[in-house]
């Protein structure tokens, strides 16, 4: 299993200890990317507080997060992986989402032959470059896990045979049965900030692919943020990726200037994060918590820009013209509307890890992972 930040972790822990508690299988956990990073809370350690051995650890991000720099880092980490993987000789790697660790890791699990699965193929995220590195893994794993069944219809369109495709419904729905969140209280007093009503769970990760350049559009959301009268802001740490340093310092000069009315949290943590959404009047930012989380918990939310265009929107997500005007009338509209309530339904019910869990044990997973496409006329009989 691959983790390489602090999100896809808390998305992968219950399928974890899943796997872990299943005698039949043989759990290994490969930590990579901000995880082994002290900037970004050096979050490796939840991983082990949690009772979990890292059985691999592949630092690859330098501190050049420009595209030339990126582009040399993910050369650097190919041969990493792969020396991990030939090490660790796993029957199946499992991978999720669309980050460029997973890309470089499925990567150098199709060069050695080793099998992959894919959680969360088949999505579209029309601003960043991930959409291209998503479909790109989906192209190199055996075994898929979507979220939902547009998406497995996507994966099968991709020349997947719907037998190796599975609707196995959003980790998050099983993070949050199973979490019990904290009071409000309690996160602003672990985290040390004011969680004053009404307050904003901010989160804005760079995309090299949207709208417009990731320093106008931050600015744009920080400038309406303030021009919401009586709203308290909370902002999260930004993924590294192409741009970050831009970002986070962009960040730090506004958390800096508005020391009244900001506070600032590298990282929360799965629980921290969501026991922090639950009682925010509106999650904004480019963040996938604010079309998945944030729709599921039934709290508000403004996405910015086109990050994550193409994801299926629930009823409470605003996407407004990505001005300052825009965006603060609808950072407006979000906290004074009517509540619509939790939007969970599209993501499938709880029980993803043990469905997930299970395929993995009860499937014949063939080394090496030969393919046939499928073609959708096979399945309209065309």
């Amino acid at each position: 299993m691959l983790t390489g930040t602090r999100a896809d972790y808390g998305l992968l822990r219950g399928l974890l200890r899943a796997i872990d508690a299943d005698p039949a299988l043989d759990l290994q956990i490969i930590a990579t990317g901000t995880h082994l990073n002290d900037s970004f809370g050096r979050t490796a350690s939840e991983i082990e507080s949690d009772g979990f051995t890292v059985a691999a650890s592949v630092p690859i991000w330098t501190e050049d997060d420009t595209r030339l720099g990126v582009a040399g880092d993910v050369g650097w980490a190919l041969p990493l992986y792969a020396q991990a993987l030939d090490d660790l000789d796993p029957d199946i790697l499992v991978v999720l989402g669309d980050r460029l660790e997973a890309f470089i890791a499925a990567t150098a699990a199709t060069i050695l032959s080793v099998p992959v699965a894919h959680i969360h193929g088949g999505e579209i995220t029309e601003g960043a470059m991930d959409d291209a590195l998503r479909h790109s893994i989906t192209k190199m794993s055996y075994l898929h896990f979507a979220s939902t069944e547009e998406h497995r219809r996507r994966v099968i369109q991709l020349g997947e045979e719907p037998g190796r495709v599975h609707f196995h419904g959003a980790p998050v729905v099983d993070a949050l049965d199973a979490l019990e969140l904290l009071p409000r209280d309690a996160v602003a007093q672990q985290f040390g900030i004011r969680l004053s009503d009404p307050y904003a769970l901010v989160t804005f990760h760079p995309a090299v692919m949207d709208v417009a350049a990731p320093a106008v559009l931050l600015d744009r959301l920080l400038a309406a943020l303030l021009d919401v009268d009586g709203l308290h802001i909370v902002i999260t740490g930004s993924n590294s990726d192409i741009g970050t340093a831009d970002v986070r310092q962009r960040i730090a000069d506004f958390v800096a200037s508005h020391p009244d009315r900001v506070d600032f949290v590298e990282s929360f943590g799965q629980l921290g994060y969501l026991s922090a959404m639950s009682s925010a009047a509106v999650v904004a930012g480019n963040s996938s918590s604010t079309v998945l989380e944030a729709p599921v918990l039934g709290i508000p939310s403004v996405l910015v820009g086109d990050r994550q265009k193409g994801r299926p929107l629930g009823s409470s997500v605003r996407s407004p013209m990505p001005t300052r005007s825009g965006i603060a009338d609808a950072l407006r509209e979000a906290i004074s509307g009517a509540n619509p309530g939790p939007d969970a339904a599209i993501f499938g019910t709880p029980g993803f890890a043990a469905r997930t869990t299970m395929t993995l044990r009860d499937t014949a997973i063939p080394r090496p992972p030969r393919k046939k496409f499928y073609d959708i006329e096979e399945e309209s009989g065309e």
